[in-house]
């Protein structure tokens, strides 16, 4: 892509949301929800500093040149939770802000509880992490016959510490979303959460996720949607096809709507995807994807398919706040 003197010469400040929601988070961790008074405060921040745009203003300003204001911003929120339409959604009209939301068609369309989540409230609700890492080599062990996977073979591979989450933490997570085999980890993980969560997923879905009557509604007052995912498994983690069926069951959810028929905005789920993700998205008319890799995105100078955000966390939750770090490298 050739660099455009307007777009590419004013980065474009990219941030990440998922849970806002009144504290306690119900053992979800500061990283994963943020407090509905602290995202109050922090568009007073954004207000302050920023100028917010849509992604359709990014694509412009990679595609056509297009200018941009002084430091752009774009809030976007991933899953398509219930706190969106609830506590993001109002405040953003309030403060005049738009902003790009990635909901998961298994949830917004078929009501189903997403793995991710499934983990998510697992987690918080067992006494102890041990008790499901116990649970998932039992498992393993159990099905040795049948699929040769061994503890040891699993734990090389995903027992490691990321940026937020310790190993014990990080093997879980990666286990019952996608590393095991899906024979022993759809019946693992529903087992699982209904010991520890609930029997009833359809209601636990009904007060989690917004509906498609929420999502239209949100479109028609000047908010984005863009894909993420048809069942929120990371792409890289399948072959071709699957792949291919995770974009095009977002593709659907855009569909189902009101979403027309164009190019489209993808978020990465986990952030990870490969080459063939790209050419993926890109055959089917993806005209922007956002990844979890934390930098400033450049229009015009970034690949458009696989741009960086920042995290929520790393902009302050005090409306009075002087600028920061992130905020200081903004500047054109």
């Amino acid at each position: 892509m050739t660099p455009s003197t307007a777009g590419g010469s004013r980065p474009v400040t990219i941030v990440m949301y998922h849970f806002v929601r009144p504290a306690p988070f119900g053992g979800l961790s500061k990283f994963a929800a943020l407090d509905v008074s602290a995202f109050r405060e922090q568009l007073r921040y954004v207000k302050r500093y920023y100028s917010p745009i849509r992604l359709a203003d990014v694509v412009s300003a990679a595609n056509d040149g297009q200018a941009l204001p002084p430091r752009p911003i774009v809030l976007t929120f991933d899953d398509g939770y219930r706190d969106h339409v609830d506590n993001v959604f109002p405040l953003l009209v309030d403060h005049g802000i738009p902003a790009t939301f990635f909901p998961v068609r298994a949830a917004l369309v078929d009501r189903r509880v997403l793995d991710t989540n499934k983990v998510h409230f697992i987690l918080a609700a067992a006494p102890d992490p041990a008790t499901i890492v116990s649970a998932i080599d039992r498992a393993i062990e159990n099905s040795r016959e049948t699929t040769g996977g061994t503890v040891e073979a699993y734990r090389a591979r995903w027992w490691a510490p990321s940026r937020f989450d310790g190993p014990d933490i990080v093997y879980v997570k990666r286990m019952l979303q996608h590393g095991l085999p899906d024979e022993i980890r759809r019946p693992l993980v529903a087992s699982l959460f209904q010991q520890y969560v609930t029997s009833d997923e359809a209601a636990f879905a009904a007060g989690l996720y917004l509906t498609v009557t929420d999502a239209r509604m949100m479109l028609a007052a000047g908010m984005e949607f863009g894909g993420h995912g048809d069942r929120h498994i990371p792409l890289p983690a399948l072959g071709a096809e699957d792949q291919a069926r995770e974009i095009d069951g977002a593709v659907d959810l855009l569909r189902a709507i009101g979403v027309t028929a164009g190019p489209f905005a993808y978020s990465y789920v986990k952030g990870e995807y490969d080459a063939t993700s790209v050419k993926l998205l890109r055959s089917r008319g993806c005209a922007i994807a956002v990844t979890t890799r934390e930098d400033l995105a450049r229009p015009g100078i970034d690949d458009v398919l696989t741009l960086p955000r920042i995290d929520t966390n790393r902009l302050p939750t005090d409306g009075d706040a002087p600028a920061n770090d992130w905020t200081t490298r903004a500047l054109p």
